[in-house]
């Protein structure tokens, strides 16, 4: 009982605390194209994963939130590299293999996620169509992906799936 009262605790401290606008950006992609936020904006819900080539909860998260985008035609999911820009050749090498469906953007200097408060990846942001954070996760284990998705279809005006 008491890890459901913290828990409850956290999650309304991150509601609150990321009930802001995105920071503006703007992002390369796979071949060097500039992503700004506002292109993302308009279409339905937007889902930022910030993730680096090292981390396996980051890799093993991917599976999950490709499966959202494909799911969703109005869900926009962009997964922001943050390895240096040594290292981004092994990260773009990695996402062209698999062949996902997101967007893959990249902030080797950091600069929106030092914007945001992000330290460690995996850190999951969901946002409205206007830009406003309404929910952020640190972490990565199976099972989020499900609390994920109905933040997505709240957002969407879809009912709650059962679990």
């Amino acid at each position: 009982m008491k890890h459901i009262a913290i828990l409850l605790v956290l999650l309304l401290l991150s509601a609150i605390a990321f009930a802001d606008a995105m920071p503006d950006f703007k992002l390369p992609d796979l071949n060097g194209k500039n992503v700004t936020l506002q292109s993302l904006l308009g279409k339905g819900p937007v889902l930022i994963d910030f993730w680096a080539d090292y981390c396996k909860p980051c890799k093993d998260a991917m599976p999950y939130l490709n499966a959202l985008a494909e799911k969703y035609d109005t869900l926009t999911v962009v997964m922001v590299s943050i390895d240096a820009p040594k290292n981004q050749s092994k990260a773009k090498t990695y996402l062209k293999s698999k062949n996902y469906q997101f967007l893959a953007l990249f902030d080797g200097e950091k600069s929106l996620a030092k914007k945001l408060g992000v330290d460690n990846p995996p850190h999951t942001f969901i946002m409205d169509s206007k830009g406003e954070v309404v929910f952020s996760h640190l972490g990565f284990t199976p099972g989020v992906e499900h609390e994920y998705e109905q933040q997505i279809r709240q957002l969407l005006g879809l009912p709650c799936e059962a679990e």
